[in-house]
């Protein structure tokens, strides 16, 4: 544990070392520039909701000029992709690593929960017009968009009313294209 209450530790399930605080939390390291977001979930069996946090993003819009205005869609959908419910955090002002500190809660039955997803999508507003652009996303449940994901989700599962958090790099349409090619 250093002086400052985080401690760095590896998870051998994980693909990179992280830091963990005093409290348990995830905490980011310097990164290699992609953007990556921190999604703590959480299922509370008895009320059939999944508490999801967002926390904070980092390396977003590190290619412009200017910090970019960002917020964040939290989007529940069933196997079929039928969207369940919408949430949308304030958005963040010029900055490139910013702290949403949102909460949010999606119904989510028991019979249903294995097979639903939580979709979280980080979008900034540029220019004049305040166009809205889509920076990436990350999948986490039933359509996970990585193996880290889909762990998370069934590691919620296993744990229920305890809120895990993890660091997750956001998939890009560059990347959709790389898979595809």
């Amino acid at each position: 544990m250093h002086s400052n209450g985080i401690s760095r530790g590896h998870n051998g399930d994980s693909r990179r070392s992280s830091m963990v605080d005093a409290t348990g939390r995830f905490c980011s390291q310097p990164m290699t520039g992609s953007p990556e977001i921190l999604v703590g979930l959480c299922y509370d069996d008895k009320h059939e909701v999944v508490s999801v946090c967002i926390e904070k993003a980092s390396s977003l819009g590190s290619d412009n000029a200017h910090p970019p205005d960002s917020f964040i869609r939290i989007i529940g959908i069933d196997e079929f992709n039928t969207e369940l419910s919408r949430h949308k955090t304030d958005t963040i002002k010029h900055s490139t690593q910013p702290v949403y500190s949102h909460h949010c809660t999606m119904k989510f039955s028991k019979d249903k929960v294995e097979t639903s997803t939580v979709r979280v999508e980080v979008w900034t507003v540029t220019g004049i017009l305040r166009r809205k652009v889509q920076i990436g996303s990350i999948s986490i449940g039933f359509a996970s968009s990585t193996p880290d994901a889909n762990e998370h989700w069934h590691q919620m599962m296993q744990i229920p009313s305890q809120k895990l958090s993890d660091l997750f790099p956001l998939s890009t349409y560059e990347d959709l294209d790389k898979r595809y090619i």
